[in-house]
C-alpha cells in the first residue's frame, strides 16, 4: 500500500496503491499475480459512519473495497453495498457534466 511501500495502520488516501495478490480460481495451482489497486474514492467521510476505500485496477477492470486503513472487505454483500454506492454517484456526476 502507499504507492509501492507496505505500511501498516495507515489511513489510505486517494491515488495510494494497495497491492493485492491474486491467483485465478481456475488455475488454482497457479502462481500468485500481484494486482495493483489505485484508491479512486473514499466513503462515508461522515466521522459516524464507517469508511471505504474503493479501489480500481487498469490491468484487471476490476473494482474493490477496502477499509480506511487498505485491509479487503471480506463481507461480499456489504462491498458489493458500497461498490453499487459509488458507481450510481459516479454515473449521477457524469450525468449532471452533460456527458
Amino acid at each position: 500500500m502507499n504507492n509501492g511501500s507496505r505500511h501498516t495502520a495507515v489511513r489510505v488516501e486517494l491515488e495510494d496503491t494497495i497491492v493485492v495478490a491474486s491467483r485465478s480460481a481456475s488455475a488454482p495451482d497457479a502462481p500468485l499475480r500481484e494486482l495493483e489497486f489505485e484508491v479512486v474514492a473514499l466513503i462515508g467521510e461522515d466521522e459516524a459512519e464507517p469508511k471505504y476505500a474503493v479501489c480500481y485496477c487498469e490491468s484487471a477492470d476490476e473494482f474493490m473495497v477496502a477499509d480506511i486503513f487498505g485491509k479487503l472487505i471480506e463481507d461480499e454483500a456489504l462491498a458489493q453495498e458500497v461498490l453499487n454506492g459509488f458507481l450510481e454517484h459516479a454515473d449521477d456526476a457524469q450525468a449532471g457534466d452533460g456527458s
